[in-house]
């Protein structure tokens, strides 16, 4: 299974770093005007944006062609925060940005989601 590229340092994302967790729910309304809700997956699902600045030629590269190759397969990816991996994650559903600055900087943006 593919995984995340991880940059020179070690790490998987820079700071400012976008967390988000979704949780699925369903209500039910019944004829009395009375509802109940419960979850249809059993624990949220995670959702990072990942802001990468400062990347060299071989860094932006090698998130290019993750992003490329992977398209909407499914990967593992390295929760920043907790260290934990997440093996059912596919990248989100936004544009994917890359762009190199004049100093031959470059700097990208992902989504990354988990997936049920």
């Amino acid at each position: 299974m593919a995984a995340f590229p991880v940059l020179k340092t070690g790490a998987v994302a820079q700071y400012p770093l976008g967390f988000g967790v979704r949780y699925a729910t369903q209500a039910v309304r019944f004829l009395d005007g009375s509802q109940q809700k419960y979850a249809l997956i059993g624990t949220g699902l995670r959702r990072w944006t990942i802001n990468l600045d400062l990347l060299d030629e071989q860094e932006l590269g090698a998130v290019i062609a993750f992003v490329e190759q992977q398209g909407s397969a499914v990967f593992a990816f390295t929760d920043p925060v907790t260290g934990n991996t997440a093996s059912n994650c596919v990248l989100g559903s936004e544009k994917f940005d890359a762009t190199v600055k004049r100093d031959m900087t470059g700097k990208a943006t992902v989504v990354i989601e988990e997936i049920a």
